[in-house]
């Protein structure tokens, strides 16, 4: 079943029913509301994935990596036939491991790091053209797969501004999304700089386009509709002006225990259906939801696990103010205490690797955690008194152990970092192949390393704003 939906006029969005909305209703959501927080979980899954993704590429071809492709290239890419492309990103990604490599002034490139031995989609990104990708790539250590060529088409383009609907001030850190309201799905991001202003430029096929303002703290979300696009063509002056959001704030615990919460997701939403918002519990069961309120009365309900607490009806809210202690109790057994192992991962450089995953074993418990945008990670669950053994893992990186960790139920045990080295050339299967594209894209930034700037900045505004975890299955 496909459904539509509309919030105030400001969006639209399609999307699979994932669940029997019916089921929610006694817990204090609407089918609006249901629809409205599926489409932001949606959206935020979309970012993360993109964020999480190209920032992994950014903080690494930031460190580093020009010295050792200077040595290392083969396979030329080309913007238009015969005219090579500098600073086109081509990556190799599967569930054996990850590696990168940025094109030189000759349009060379050559992935000869981070592959393990099995089967990878390859992935070109460059300003001014579509994305484009070929899967099923076949790589095995010690070999070159050659020849993994492609064409790439003329992106169009979306600028604008972006301000505050009351001071009329710019707003920076917004994150900016242009996706495609039919069809084909094309679409890409970007951050406002300190002067409101946003620039997407890559990956826009000519269609018809939403823009939306995702989440801006401490505002609503608003879309623009029906921005029409022609390849080769950047269209200005798409400004969007947010509206101040109220803020609900208060406690999850467990009941009759007391014991405060993680990780339980907290939804509000007003009674017309018109806005909604949500935010995540701290380790003590706070939360804050910052983004999405307007004016009104509204139903707040919390989700732990598979456990519902609230609703807390009547909560009245006034766009700019915040309303606290809005706190909800459930009827669930908390989580057994544990000890804390606490840490950085970073690289061989001393650069943070988001996402990595760091895991606790060993005969008292289990815990796992993932590294932030800062490379930081806190292991709070699962970890009785004992020893441990610690490994962090990250995809294109050999993993590392630290054994003989002492937890202690109640206590942090800090500073078990860990430094990770890339899977060598040695070690490696080596990709290769040329791009060839159309002619005259868009101008880029002036600097290559500008794409790569502005994904490792959606990355820790998403990671800091909803503090999503992934979790291993």
């Amino acid at each position: 079943m496909i459904i539509n939906v509309v919030i105030r006029g400001r969006f639209s969005f399609n999307f699979a029913q994932v669940f029997n909305i019916q089921s929610y209703a006694k817990y204090g959501f609407g089918e609006k509301e249901v629809h409205n927080g599926l489409f932001r979980r949606k959206v935020i899954a979309d970012v993360m994935i993109f964020a999480i993704l190209f920032s992994f590429t950014a903080y690494i071809s930031m460190t580093g990596f020009s010295t050792s492709f200077r040595r290392n290239f083969s396979g030329i890419v080309y913007g238009d036939p015969g005219v090579s492309v500098s600073g086109a990103i081509v990556m190799a990604s599967g569930p054996e491991g990850y590696g990168f490599a940025t094109t030189n002034s000759l349009g060379q490139y050559s992935i000869n790091e981070g592959l393990k031995t099995g089967t990878y989609t390859v992935s070109v990104i460059k300003e001014g053209y579509l994305n484009a990708k070929m899967e099923n790539v076949a790589v095995t250590v010690g070999q070159e797969t050659p020849n993994i060529n492609f064409y790439l088409s003329l992106s169009g383009g979306i600028s604008g501004r972006v301000t505050d609907a009351v001071s009329e001030l710019p707003l920076q850190n917004i994150i900016i999304v242009a996706s495609t309201t039919g069809g084909e799905t094309f679409g890409w991001s970007a951050v406002t700089d300190a002067n409101g202003n946003y620039r997407i430029i890559t990956n826009l096929a000519t269609g018809t386009y939403n823009v939306t303002a995702v989440f801006p703290e401490g505002h609503i979300m608003n879309t623009i509709s029906g921005i029409a696009v022609t390849a080769g063509v950047e269209v200005t002056g798409v400004n969007l002006v947010l509206e101040r959001s109220g803020i609900i704030s208060g406690r999850v615990t467990a009941t009759p225990t007391g014991t405060p919460l993680g990780n339980a997701t907290v939804y509000a939403a007003s009674e017309d259906g018109g806005y909604v918002g949500f935010a995540q519990t701290n380790a003590t069961g706070y939360y804050r939801i910052s983004s999405g309120l307007g004016t009104g009365t509204y139903t707040v309900t919390a989700i732990y696990g598979m456990s519902f607490g609230g609703p807390v009806t009547g909560v009245n809210v006034v766009a700019g103010s915040e309303i606290s202690n809005i706190n909800i109790a459930i009827p669930v057994s908390p989580p057994p205490p544990s000890g804390m192992i606490s840490g950085k991962v970073t690289d061989i450089s001393v650069q943070p690797i988001p996402n990595a995953l760091v895991t606790a074993q060993g005969p008292a418990g289990f815990g796992e955690a993932h590294a932030d945008q800062n490379g930081n990670y806190i292991i709070s669950s699962g970890l009785g008194t004992g020893a441990y053994m610690v490994t962090a893992s990250a995809p294109g990186y050999s993993s590392q152990s630290v054994s003989g960790v002492s937890v202690t139920v109640g206590e942090v045990t800090p500073n078990v970092n860990f430094q990770l080295s890339r899977i060598p050339p040695a070690q490696s299967g080596r990709v290769s192949g040329t791009v060839q594209g159309d002619e005259n894209p868009i101008p880029e930034f002036q600097y290559p390393i500008a794409i790569l700037l502005v994904v490792t900045l959606v990355a820790a505004v998403v990671a800091k704003r909803f503090n999503v975890k992934a979790r291993r299955l």
